[in-house]
């Protein structure tokens, strides 16, 4: 068994201990091979027990197809079909458009963002309407702050300055997820900010919240640059 799995792998294994055989490096091998070639051995290990001890015990069938987990390439295919293992490839994860999505009629969308930038934050908002038309934009220096408040900051900003232009249904867009939990969850709020925070909720906006990527967050991460 051992002279087989050495002919099969194409390679110069020592055979002298399983320790030597477990010890043995498979560089340039896929994670499905590695674990494929550790699986041999203990096959040969557990085929040997098995017949040692097959007139006092009876002992479960023992298959190297439910051994490994792992991934290969391509090029360990036809090292697996020796195995009569089938290759088992990388699934691609779902593809999720990245579009930004304008409001409905009557309501305003606004792009928030914090970042911290040397040794000072800022943050940075930009308002558009229902056909995606740029409004307005604002930028703040907000000095030696974290990163989430100044998350928080630019989203207190954009309801406050929504108010003051009567803009009462108002879409807040954030690429983070702990500032948009805030919106459930106001215990997370810092201390200082948390009177600010209530009172833009007496505003008498309507208010909804969302999380997007910062890949669709790009012109409001560049205006946190101009804080």
């Amino acid at each position: 068994m051992a002279l087989w799995l050495n002919l099969k792998l194409n390679r110069d294994i020592l055979l002298i201990s399983v320790a030597s055989l477990l010890k043995h490096n498979l560089s340039r091998c896929s994670s499905q091979v590695r674990d494929v070639f550790v699986s041999a051995i203990v096959h040969i290990v557990h085929s040997i027990l098995m017949a040692k001890n097959s007139l006092q015990f009876s002992l479960d069938a023992f298959s190297l197809q439910t051994i490994s987990k792992a991934n290969c390439l391509y090029d360990d295919v036809t090292l697996l079909e020796f195995f009569l293992i089938p290759p088992s490839y990388r699934r691609v994860k779902d593809i999720i458009p990245v579009v930004w999505k304008p409001p409905t009629i009557s309501w305003i969308k606004v792009n928030t963002n914090g970042s911290f930038i040397d040794i000072t934050a800022s943050c940075g908002g930009l308002f558009c309407d229902f056909r995606g038309t740029f409004m307005v934009c604002f930028a703040s220096n907000l000095g030696r702050v974290s990163v989430f408040e100044a998350e928080l900051t630019g989203l207190i900003l954009a309801m406050e300055f929504a108010a003051l232009n009567n803009w009462n249904r108002l879409w807040l867009d954030s690429d983070s997820s702990s500032a948009v939990q805030a919106f459930t969850n106001p215990t997370i709020i810092p201390f200082h900010l948390q009177n600010q925070w209530h009172n833009c909720f007496q505003l008498g906006l309507t208010v909804i919240c969302s999380h997007i990527f910062r890949v669709e967050n790009f012109c409001a991460d560049k205006l946190t640059t101009l804080g």
